[in-house]
């Protein structure tokens, strides 16, 4: 396990080079882990220009207040979109593309607990689905070209996304985003983007040796995520009460063994701008204590990278989100 006190004194050494110049996208960061990672990164720069996507500006305020204040000089750049449509992350993504010449860090990490069943999305997506996977694929395709334009001798560019590395489990290999309805359940969805994201992120950390890309799993952490939890309208009083239980004991857990999401922020702050888990063309997927997770304990993962499926992942990918954005997406 990695201290807090170790990536606290490598964040405060990053922190002293007052780096200049660079460019961040945060993705899923108006709440919870995103926005303590956020709150934590904005501080480690001299001058940082940090986009923001997000559904409402108005609400993100009081966040931004606390950003400036917490470093004048950074340039917080809030862009309103709903990421649940590839439409919206392909216009959040033209605007970064219009206004900067590189991206230095992508981090991401939008997500819904799926446990009210499949709920589509006027593009014929599964929501939860396509915020865990296909939006952030979809800024990771787009920003791509940015992130590849780092300074020479500058740290490898990074690409973070926050889910679940480590529990990755057997695909429903001829149903991959689980349109067949007798297929899909909260677990099968949660498993099958969770491998899909380490899959992929590994076809593309192959395909781009000089952009680092990680797969984080947080563990337990005191976010209002389960809290927020409701039954959908008109559901049975069944149905009422199993979210009920889900909520109030999925919270009980987090209060009584998650950690709090300051030190979570400040944890994913190092996995995005720390030295370790550079390039080298793989996937890093790092564990709740901040570690990278060894092979013998990625057997599904190691299994599916030897039958060439972050290729066939990949290239499943991007008919699906050629389909939904109706333009080419490789």
């Amino acid at each position: 396990m990695t201290k807090l006190s170790t990536l606290r004194a490598a964040n405060a050494a990053l922190k002293s080079e007052q780096r200049r110049g660079v460019v961040a996208v945060f993705v899923g960061a108006t709440s919870g882990i995103g926005l303590h990672t956020l709150q934590t990164t904005v501080t480690l720069f001299a001058d940082p220009t940090i986009y923001v996507v997000g559904r409402s500006e108005a609400r993100f305020a009081t966040h931004r207040a606390k950003l400036e204040k917490l470093n004048s000089d950074a340039r917080i750049v809030f862009i309103q979109a709903d990421v649940s449509l590839l439409a919206d992350a392909d216009k959040a993504c033209d605007s970064i593309v219009a206004a900067e010449t590189k991206v230095d860090y992508l981090y991401m990490s939008p997500g819904l607990i799926p446990l009210n069943g499949p709920q589509r999305t006027m593009e014929s997506l599964d929501i939860c689905f396509t915020l865990s996977y296909y939006a952030r694929i979809r800024f990771v395709q787009r920003l791509t070209p940015l992130l590849r334009r780092h300074a020479p001798g500058s740290p490898h560019p990074r690409v973070l996304s926050v889910l679940a590395a480590g529990q990755e489990a057997r695909l429903v290999e001829d149903d991959l985003g689980l349109d067949d309805q007798k297929n899909w359940s909260a677990r099968t969805v949660i498993g099958h983007t969770v491998t899909l994201t380490s899959l992929a992120l590994e076809h593309l950390a192959r395909q781009h040796r000089d952009i680092s890309f990680l797969h984080a799993h947080p563990g337990l952490v005191r976010t209002d995520i389960f809290s927020r939890l409701e039954a959908p309208p008109g559901s049975s009083l069944l149905w009422r009460l199993v979210v009920f239980f889900v909520k109030k004991g999925a919270t009980a857990l987090m209060w009584l063994r998650g950690i709090t999401p300051e030190e979570s922020g400040e944890r994913h702050a190092w996995h995005l701008t720390g030295p370790e888990f550079g390039g080298g063309g793989r996937l890093h997927p790092i564990n709740e204590h901040s570690d990278e997770i060894a092979p013998s304990a990625m057997k599904v993962f190691e299994d599916y990278k030897r039958d060439e499926w972050p290729e066939k992942v990949w290239e499943y990918t991007v008919r699906v989100i050629e389909k939904a954005v109706g333009t080419d997406a490789a």
